[in-house]
């Protein structure tokens, strides 16, 4: 990922402020899910991008959706993006924030998506077993994605490990289309 230092900017100035409350992993959480909820509502997005709605018309929109709901920092980052005409950069920033918490605690972020929630005990287990394969101490966070039908993907970094039912039947479908 090209690091664009605007980007980057905003991405440490949250982390840092983040830091200092002892908050860095309910801030990266929250950004996980904000990043989720935007990919799958592009009209969110697109609204936030929208230069003809005015600042405090983005304001309140935000402060309505997301008040009391994130803590106040990721709210503040929301609303500094949108006061500034960066709302763009939303999803960039949640990237680099990802990665700079992920640098400061020498981690790797990973996802792992199942058809149904995992317990903490088997997500914790997933995510000792990826640290041991990958040598690195993977922060794992989930996303139920009831497409998938079973098993699971799991992306580490650049690695993705697709053991979904979805991608098994699509290569047996494959197979017996030839």
């Amino acid at each position: 990922m090209a690091h664009d230092p605007i980007n980057v900017g905003y991405a440490r100035a949250l982390f840092e402020m983040a830091q200092a409350e002892g908050i860095v992993d309910r801030v990266e959480e929250e950004l996980f899910r904000l990043r989720e909820l935007l990919k799958t509502n592009p009209a969110l997005l697109e609204f936030l991008k929208d230069p003809n709605i005015k600042h405090e018309g983005k304001r309140q929109a935000l402060a309505d959706l997301f008040g009391g709901r994130v803590h106040p920092l990721v709210l503040n980052i929301l609303f500094t993006l949108s006061d500034q005409s960066r709302s763009g950069r939303l999803l960039n920033v949640i990237e680099e924030f990802s990665a700079v918490a992920a640098a400061s605690r020498q981690k790797v972020s990973g996802e792992v998506i199942t058809a149904v929630a995992l317990d903490e005990a088997t997500r914790a287990r997933l995510a000792a077993e990826l640290s041991r394969i990958t040598g690195k101490n993977v922060q794992l966070f989930q996303k139920v994605d009831p497409s998938i039908l079973g098993g699971a993907i799991i992306k580490v970094g650049e690695q993705i490990i697709d053991a979904s039912l979805r991608h098994k039947l699509d290569q047996l479908k494959d197979t017996l289309a030839q």
